[in-house]
């Protein structure tokens, strides 16, 4: 009898626990450029490339190549990458600060596939400034 009763009480238990326990509901982050902040970069060293055409730019971090990183507001910053002399390759070697945020488009893709999408962010820049390490 105390079996029967006892086998009823954890029956009981198990089906109404996930009913009390906070399991919790992890928050979707938000992308596209003011939404959540991901990470702030402070002088990041970046190969940065720019089109003063399309009004576009986009940079590659030096140690993480496999990223890339488009800017919020390029168009207020393509006077001040005019002002930087363009090396052999045709690539601006600066130092990057801003607040970073995921990419939509790569946030929705990026679980789509089975194969490995390098990531993609987008830049809200606050500085840019020339890469002086090594020079005299």
């Amino acid at each position: 009898m105390k079996s029967i009763i006892l086998r009823k009480a954890i029956l009981i238990l198990i089906i109404l626990t996930p009913l009390f326990a906070d399991l919790g509901c992890k928050k979707q982050p938000k992308c596209g450029c003011g939404k959540d902040v991901i990470l702030t970069l402070e002088d990041g060293q970046a190969y940065v490339y720019y089109s003063e055409t399309s009004k576009s730019a986009y940079f590659y971090p030096v140690i993480s190549t496999g990223s890339t990183y488009y800017f919020c507001n390029p168009g207020k910053w393509i006077d001040t990458l005019n002002t930087f002399t363009k090396n052999v390759s045709g690539q601006l070697m600066l130092l990057v600060s801003g607040k970073v945020y995921y990419e939509c488009n790569y946030l929705m893709n990026s679980g789509n596939y089975g194969y490995y999408i390098p990531p993609v962010y987008q830049v809200d820049v606050t500085a840019i400034k020339e890469d002086n390490y090594g020079k005299k």
